[in-house]
């Protein structure tokens, strides 16, 4: 069953005692000790960057001597700035990051009901699987999730303890000719310390100033030499909790109750909506299909449709089984509705799920010589996440007229020739479904390292990594029983003409309606809130579990040494062969696997595999050396091929070159070819069916339809995606009297073709009513039986899968700011300093790939959640630090600049919207550190997020419910934490 609030505090406890025991067993004995420095940069360039172990290690090249040799920019993450924040993952400080979106975290999408404790990496908005995750320069074994729900293959941050991280490089731009597939959007690379003597133990807590994201962490490392300092061991645990926040009755925003609402009556003359926009942005929203249930339509007796029942369409049930008048919205379409009786669609479904994580990481690497070095590098982790979903939502239930639970006042009412009629139920009588997700990952790396012939270095590693991932759902509407519940008769009645009252479920009785499946069922009664029985509800709801197997297979050789020099200095080269072997196995419960929940929970068996074989070549050329206005000139190429089994040989490369005309400024150029392979999901994946609430043009008008929908499929036949990525700009570090000042601006221009795309219903359905025919193809069509016409359609259902049918592009600026210097009057140590970046983007092209004249849409500048590769204009982060050797205060400012709901609104007479602006937003956080003890032994930090309780602007999704995009807006308001840090 899934967890309670009871057991989470016990296995808090219990965890906490594990990791006590741990660290005692392992460093108990160890003598005081010193951390190894994290030797990080400010965030501007990798530059110099080197490991405890004296190596050079450069993330955007693997043959540059520094980081502002390599041509494509590099933004570094140091682990003091992850501590400084009291991070518990690395994805909350990348997300701060103004080139990364948070497509994909705990607070991001809350109905994320696949993944909700996912955490990736999203460089561009482009999507985390074109962003490449790397440990110590080699891959993991990424997230694979039920992935027939359309959820991405990404690695997924939660593996790796931020204890253990020395820093995180960020490589913005295309780097698939070093790294291979992937790499479209950059890299990822998270460095882990490799040396440490000595033992650190970190414990904090924190909570939102409205009682609830009530956190816990307690973690260590530590590590110690031996055998004369040729070994060395790192060991890390980390291990959180996070109660997240219930519905949005729990925020003074949330209780305005946001959404966007379709007006199906701008062209009903009289009716509130008429004239009005297509759509409707407003608060007091409210579900409009009532909770006691509220009578629409019918059918008659000789297969024709009742649109209207004299004295029934619109009247609500009562508790006793009586009629009211159901008090409606002014403003209504689909399942919501302005004003009217009821709450949201989403009353007591989670703004941000439970997420519960543990993680051990550990290192060992051995000197045998001067020219030989071995290590062992691998980990455990698991999460957790629990997500209380949805109500469940009855858009158009049908009722048989000898429905046992009509009372005789509304039989009265029934016309002789009525036989069924229609009703809407949302039943908050009935608990939301919930879905436990959890993800276990054991990974592991053996190597080596080593050099001859002077300049010569090698290495070589083999990699296994496998993610469990199971998702397991409760109390989810089983619609099969559903069905038969609602079919309720009086037994006697149907057998002999003489009621009863023993109420039953026909399909349990002997005749043409009995159906085997039905033994154990409960009938239900839908008629008036409350009136379902324990029983019932107990009968018709299920629970569920699918679960999947990735594992990944991976080794490497590298060279890199220096073969010749040229007049201005040695040409250094690298090449390199790897293999990899990738496989997945999805499987699901009988329930699961026959799309048989009503909602979310659905998961088709399936099973896929590639592997590919690469090699690759880099060359890093200088040209001049020590001569007026060109102290450095380098030039620097590389070329991979990967022969997949899947998309077959694939090439990928790059092209650049660095100048230094004066000391301290570096000027840069890169090109580059980049691909990125189908995964296995969006090449095997059966994808799966839900069924929900669409709003689409059909023959010109909006209709709103509940359909099966399934646009998660994968293809066979789908290729490769290829990304032509220009990167231009400069670094200028100071010195003299500039000394600690540091700017670089850098110009990125992404072309993918052939995008890999498995586009949301609202994307599809806003493409189709925006007059793309292609994608209206992919709904099916039938009657509208809710006109008089014969000939009206409506959309009754909806198939797509993986497609390579589109292109993006995305053309930017990011800048970066850092300053540091000495302040005397602060104290012993006193120092300022200030770290600032932003990214401007130009445009975010989105091509539908269909060659209509609407086909291409940019996406920059808009705000909301609803779209594909949706990104603020503008996205800035601030830091500035003041301090002395006992204490330290740090401001960060993080802005978001005005825009758009969705830049599609208002540019047709059919997607008018009465208010298309979100505001600009800004927040600010407050850290500090206080030291105590020698070496600062002793470390009490503190923080508060959003200082000023900044609400989130109203930017809802209509298909989700949600009134905020919690990918870049703060959905929990100010919030505090307290820890500490002892170093033994």
């Amino acid at each position: 069953m899934f967890s309670s609030k009871t057991s989470r505090v016990l296995r808090l406890r219990y965890s906490l005692q594990v990791t006590a025991a741990f660290t005692a067993a392992c460093f108990g004995g160890s003598a005081l000790a010193q951390e190894v420095p994290a030797g990080t940069t400010p965030a501007t360039e990798a530059s110099d960057e080197r490991d405890p172990r004296g190596e050079i290690v450069v993330t955007a090249s693997r043959t540059a001597t520094n980081g502002l040799q390599a041509p494509t920019p590099t933004q570094v993450v140091g682990a003091e700035v992850i501590e400084k924040q009291g991070a518990t993952t690395v994805m909350e400080v990348l997300n701060l990051n103004p080139a990364f979106k948070a497509t994909r975290s705990p607070g991001a999408n809350a109905t994320n009901t696949s993944s909700p404790a996912q955490a990736t990496a999203d460089l561009r908005a482009l999507g985390g699987q074109r962003t490449l995750v790397l440990v110590n320069q080699s891959r993991v074994v990424p997230f694979a999730p039920a992935s027939n729900l359309g959820v991405p293959t990404t690695t997924d941050l939660n593996l790796f303890p931020t204890l253990m991280i020395e820093r995180v490089d960020v490589v913005t731009g295309g780097a698939s000719a070093l790294y291979g597939s992937d790499a479209v959007s950059g890299v990822v690379n998270i460095i882990m310390k490799k040396e440490y003597d000595g033992l650190q133990v970190t414990a904090q807590a924190g909570a939102s100033q409205s009682g609830d994201y009530g956190n816990y962490r307690v973690g260590f490392v530590g590590g110690t030499s031996f055998n004369e300092g040729r070994g060395n061991i790192v060991l890390s645990g980390d291990y959180s909790y996070n109660d997240g926040v219930s519905d949005i009755y729990n925020r003074d925003w949330g209780r305005e109750e946001w959404m966007i609402v379709t007006n199906s009556q701008r062209t009903v003359a009289g009716t509130a909506g008429f004239g009005q926009p297509n759509f409707i942005l407003a608060r007091n929203v409210h579900n409009s299909l009532g909770e006691d249930g509220v009578i629409l339509n019918g059918a008659t007796t000789t297969g024709g449709n009742i649109a209207n029942i004299p004295g029934l369409t619109g009247m609500a049930f009562t508790a006793n089984g009586g009629l009211r008048p159901y008090n409606k919205g002014a403003i209504f379409g689909g399942q919501t509705m302005i004003g009217g009786e009821g709450a949201s669609i989403i009353k007591g479904t989670d703004l941000i799920p439970s997420v519960e994580r543990m993680t051990l990481y550990g290192s060992l690497y051995y000197e045998f010589s001067d020219s030989l070095t071995a290590y062992v590098e691998g980990g455990y982790s698991t999460s957790t996440g629990i997500l209380d979903g949805v109500p469940m939502r009855l858009a158009s239930q049908r009722i048989l007229r000898d429905n046992a639970y009509i009372s005789p006042q509304v039989r009265a009412l029934l016309p002789a020739n009525l036989a069924s009629f229609n009703i809407s139920r949302i039943a908050y009588d009935i608990p939301n479904n919930v879905y436990e997700i959890t993800n276990e990952t054991p990974h592991g790396v053996v190597g080596f390292e080593g050099k001859f012939g002077g300049s010569w270095k090698w290495d070589a590693h083999v990699s296994y990594g496998v993610n469990n991932y199971s998702s397991a759902t409760f109390l989810n509407p089983v619609t099969a029983k559903l069905n038969f519940a609602i079919d309720a008769v009086d037994q006697g009645q149907f057998q002999t003409g003489v009621a009863n009252g023993n109420i039953v479920c026909r399909a349990t009785l002997p005749g043409a309606a009995f159906n085997a499946a039905a033994t154990g069922c409960v009938p239900i009664n839908l008629f008036g809130a409350g009136n379902p029985s324990q029983a019932a509800r107990d009968y018709i709801l299920g629970s569920g579990l699918a679960e999947v197997k990735y594992d990944q297979l991976a080794a490497g050789v590298n060279l890199v040494g220096e073969p010749f020099a040229t007049w201005a200095g040695p040409v250094v080269i690298a090449v390199g062969a790897e293999y990899r072997r990738e496989t997945q196995a999805l499987t699901a419960d009988a329930v699961g696997s026959a799309n048989g929940f009503l909602t979310a929970g659905n998961a088709v068996p399936y099973s896929g595999e590639f592997d590919v074989r690469e090699g690759y070549f880099e060359a890093t050329v200088p040209l001049a050396r020590d001569t007026p206005f060109l102290r450095t000139l380098d030039l620097n190429g590389a070329v991979r091929y990967a022969d997949y089994s899947t998309v077959g040989g694939q090439t990928a490369w790059k092209l650049g070159g660095v100048w230094e005309p004066v000391t301290g400024l570096n000027i840069r150029v890169s090109r580059s070819r980049d691909i990125r392979a189908p995964a296995i999901n969006e090449l095997a994946s059966p994808g799966s069916n839900v069924t929900n609430s669409v709003v689409l043009v059909v023959d010109g008008v909006s209709k709103t339809a509940t359909i099966p929908q399934n646009t998660s499929a994968g293809n066979p036949n789908a290729g490769a995606e290829y990304a032509n990525t220009w990167t231009a700009g400069f670094a200028y570090r100071g010195s003299g009297a500039l000394r600690g000042f540091g700017l670089s601006v850098d110009y990125y221009n992404i072309k993918i073709e052939d995008a890999i795309t498995n586009l949301t219903t609202v994307n599809i359905a806003s493409l189709c009513s925006s007059g793309d025919t292609y994608f209206c193809g992919l709904f099916s069509y039938g009657p509208d039986i809710s006109t008089a016409d014969p000939n009206d359609r409506i959309h009754t259902g909806l198939i797509a899968g993986s497609l390579n049918v589109g292109a993006f592009q995305q053309e930017g600026v990011d800048m970066t700011l850092t300053y540091g210097t000495s302040v005397g009057f602060l104290g012993d140590g006193g120092r300022y300093s200030l770290a600032a970046s932003g990214t401007y983007i130009f445009n975010a092209l989105v091509d539908t790939g269909t060659g209509a004249a609407n086909a291409v849409i940019d996406r920059a500048g808009e705000n909301g959640w609803a779209n594909l590769s949706s990104i603020p204009t503008f996205r800035g982060n601030l830091s500035q630090t003041i301090g002395a050797d006992g204490w330290e205060l740090t401001l960060q400012t993080i802005f978001i600049s005005k825009g758009t709901q969705d830049n599609t609104y208002n540019t047709l007479p059919t997607n008018t919207i009465n208010d298309n602006t979100v505001p600009a937003v800004a927040y600010f956080n407050l850290f500090g550190k206080l030291f105590a003890g020698g070496n600062k032994k002793f470390e009490l930090f503190w923080a508060v997020n959003n200082l000023f309780d900044k609400d989130p602007p109203p930017t809802p999704y209509a298909i989700l419910n949600g009134p905020v995009n919690g990918q870049y807006y703060d959905k929990v308001g100010r919030n505090f934490t307290l820890g500490a840090r002892v170093r033994f």
